[in-house]
């Protein structure tokens, strides 16, 4: 009995020995050399103590998006140690060599559940190719494999196999929101200018990490967001910048860019396709950047808050950098289509139907003037707008509008016809100059 004792009292003792004892930490390192972070990209478990060391000569910082945590100045041969206790994506740079460099040096810390580490591209499903459908549920499929099936992503895809840290990123962590532009927006930017994006890594992930904000937004989250702020929410991109989301008559733009396609979720977050680049401020080297000039319209006569007399009302504009062709049903094509001028009408803003008041008048037209005729007194506006050859608006929307007082009276003109509904499209065979009034 005593030895029993004896053997339980020191199995006790062990015991509590053993739960005092420290739990080991887990441990990871990343170098500064050169100017990089290597990894750039490095995936840990919860609860890893991330230390990053400076070789290089001058100092660098690391400073996480959002500030989440800061080193500071990190001088030669110093270390900077961070604990990540929470599952999540954490982009970091270097804010010293932002002055000196297109932009800071990148790097991104991806926490995984403790006894889930998953290295980059394991246990990843092949995908077939195809079109993305809104609204499928995809089967062990990350958002690399979505865009890498998806026909008209192709240089999505290749800029993704080509950046260090965004393919990364979006194979293991999420959930994120993709605004992925399509191959017509990549090719828009000009070979010139691709080439510098394609051949300077750091550029393009910067780049791609612009269209990728955290969390799941479908368009209606969108909407929703948007339509609690006014008419736009603002988002916080990987990359550390932000884009706008506007909700303009049930319609959404990102930054300047159309959504193509909607809602089209992958295993770690959605995609959006969207018909431009995201380009960030001073990213692209202005000796690379293709040179572009966009539309624009400036109503001459009559000029903002003007008065004319009942009656005859003409609308003089300058068109610059567009070019005006009659709508015979030729495809679209950039630079290149007519005008739509409007009175009393809002301005339609719907890139994917033809431009058609719901109110007012308008008329289709290759002329840089029209006389709008039995203009009663009273306040009016005059819009004019440049649209596409299948007559849907520019997106950009490239328009001008001026609030006009007519005052006296006029003998109506009787071969003025009301058309009490229109409804349709805009046939395409339509003459230079068509004119629609609409009660």
């Amino acid at each position: 009995m005593r030895m029993t004792s004896t053997i339980l009292g020191i199995a006790a003792v062990l015991a509590v020995g053993l739960l005092a004892l420290p739990v080991l930490a887990a441990t990871a390192d990343v170098d500064i050399r050169g100017g990089e972070y290597i990894p750039a990209s490095l995936t840990v478990e919860e609860n890893t103590t991330v230390t990053w060391t400076n070789y290089d000569e001058v100092a660098h910082t690391v400073t996480g998006t959002g500030g989440l945590f800061d080193s500071g100045r990190i001088e030669q041969n110093q270390t900077f140690n961070y604990t990540f206790a929470d599952t999540g994506t954490y982009p970091y740079g270097c804010t010293l060599n932002a002055s000196t460099r297109r932009t800071p040096m990148q790097g991104v810390v991806i926490v995984v559940p403790e006894g889930m580490m998953v290295e980059p591209g394991e246990n990843v499903t092949p995908t077939p190719t195809g079109n993305l459908t809104p609204g499928e549920e995809p089967l062990n499929m990350t958002l690399v494999d979505l865009i890498a099936g998806e026909a008209n992503l192709t240089a999505f895809a290749d800029a993704l196999n080509r950046a260090s840290v965004a393919k990364t990123v979006l194979t293991s962590g999420g959930p994120y929101t993709v605004f992925a532009p399509d191959d017509a927006a990549f090719e828009a930017l000009g070979n010139e200018t691709l080439t510098a994006i394609f051949n300077d890594t750091e550029m393009l992930d910067a780049l791609l990490m612009h269209h990728v904000v955290e969390g799941n937004y479908t368009v209606e989250d969108l909407m929703a967001a948007a339509n609690t702020t006014g008419n736009m929410t603002t988002l916080d991109t990987l990359a550390g910048n932000t884009i706008n989301v506007t909700a303009v008559d049930g319609n959404l733009t990102v930054e300047n860019a159309t959504i193509v396609t909607a809602d089209v979720a992958a295993e770690n977050g959605i995609v959006h396709v969207i018909d431009m680049v995201l380009v960030p401020e001073d990213l692209i080297p202005a000796e690379n950047v293709t040179p572009t000039t966009e539309a624009n319209i400036t109503i001459v006569e009559p000029m903002e808050g003007a008065s004319a007399a009942a009656g005859n009302v003409t609308v003089s504009v300058n068109v610059t950098n567009f070019t005006l062709v009659d709508p015979t049903g030729q495809p679209n094509a950039p630079g290149e289509g007519h005008l739509h001028y409007y009175l009393d009408a809002v301005v339609p803003t719907n890139a994917s139907a033809p431009a058609i008041p719901k109110t007012g008048g308008y008329v289709i037209s290759t002329n840089l003037t029209h006389t709008w005729e039995n203009v009663t007194s009273g306040a009016h506006n005059f819009s004019v707008q440049a649209v596409n050859n299948d007559h849907t608006p520019l997106i950009p929307l490239v328009f001008e509008t001026v609030n006009v007082t007519v005052e006296g009276n006029i003998t109506p003109v009787e071969n003025v016809t009301p058309v009490e509904n229109v409804t349709g499209n805009i046939t395409p065979e339509a003459p230079a100059e068509e004119q629609r009034v609409i009660p």
